[in-house]
């Protein structure tokens, strides 16, 4: 766990909404009143099973989705209602995101070196086309590629290969925050902890911080410091990764944790999962407050459900 005593956020994120009007008489209530805080340099995990609203956060904190309600401050300046050009500058230069799928994400028909380079070209970030190509060249070798990787297209790369050249894009733009939307749950197991171990190396090098979206917990927990459980839109505990996997106290996050698989037989086989339904759990998640439990360990609820939950 990194000390941030004296650091002040790269990203706040304060009662964040994010609502999607399907039709006159329904709305998706995707994200409700959601908050939290990354600082420079770290790695905060946000997990939750599909459907949660992790990748709809990770969109409306970039603006690609306006924010219903709620305020996200980047770098100090706020960037949740309309933009000025200057903000969006800074906005579009120091957050850059990762997509979760690497082949839909890069334009099957430019070469790699464009790909890397759109962003360059778009903010002028070089003197001129020698700096571009040293630039490439240099955040192609950080992320384990050849020089002569630059000339080819998306599809002759295998699909670790595909998610280096997302990283790299990310990457050459120096940015202060990275949001890495399930970047690794298109890859082989042992290709995953390539990426992450890559992007693990680069954020010790830039001192990037990374919004960690992911549904694994065993990655997370070995990437992350700090980790917000989300369900249905909610963010119902969040803490350092030692207070969450040590000392879960919402019966959502002992679920998800219950269900991770032990590689060890012996445990394995007396391992017992743990049920969790919103429906009949008799809890509602929009009554709740945060409550501190220690450090930085919070957890929504009620006062009575806290007691209930500490209790078990």
């Amino acid at each position: 766990m990194k000390n941030h005593e004296n650091a002040s956020p790269v990203l706040e994120v304060q009662g964040l909404k994010q609502y999607f009007r399907v039709s006159r008489t329904y709305t998706v209530k995707a994200v409700e009143d959601v908050s939290f805080k990354i600082y420079p340099g770290e790695t905060y995990g946000l997990v939750g099973e599909s459907g949660s609203g992790k990748s709809t956060i990770g969109r409306s904190v970039i603006r690609l989705y306006e924010p219903t309600d709620g305020k996200i401050t980047f770098a100090g300046k706020d960037i949740s209602g309309k933009i000025s050009k200057a903000d969006n500058k800074t906005l579009r230069t120091q957050m850059q995101m990762i997509f979760q799928d690497p082949m839909a994400s890069l334009n099957p028909r430019k070469k790699v070196e464009d790909i890397l380079g759109e962003g360059l070209d778009i903010h002028h970030m070089y003197a001129n086309r020698a700096e571009r190509k040293a630039k490439i060249q240099a955040i192609l070798a950080k992320v384990g590629l050849a020089p002569e990787h630059a000339a080819r297209y998306p599809h002759q790369f295998s699909g670790g290969q595909r998610q280096r050249v997302g990283i790299a894009r990310a990457m050459i733009m120096n940015p202060k925050l990275i949001i890495a939307d399930e970047c690794i749950s298109a890859l082989d197991v042992s290709i995953q902890a390539q990426v992450v171990n890559l992007m693990k190396d680069i954020q010790e090098e830039t001192g990037s911080a990374y919004l960690f979206i992911a549904h694994d917990l065993s990655m997370v927990k070995y990437i992350s410091d700090r980790i917000g459980v989300l369900h249905l839109g909610h963010l119902l505990e969040t803490g350092t990764t030692e207070e969450i996997f040590s000392n879960p106290i919402h019966p959502y996050t002992r679920s998800l944790l219950s269900a991770i698989p032990s590689p060890n037989p012996i445990v394995e086989k007396t391992r017992i999962s743990e049920n969790y339904d919103y429906r009949t759990s008799g809890l509602d998640y929009t009554k709740g407050t945060d409550h501190l439990i220690s450090g930085s360990h919070y957890v929504k609820c009620t006062d009575e459900e806290l007691e209930r939950f500490l209790k078990h």
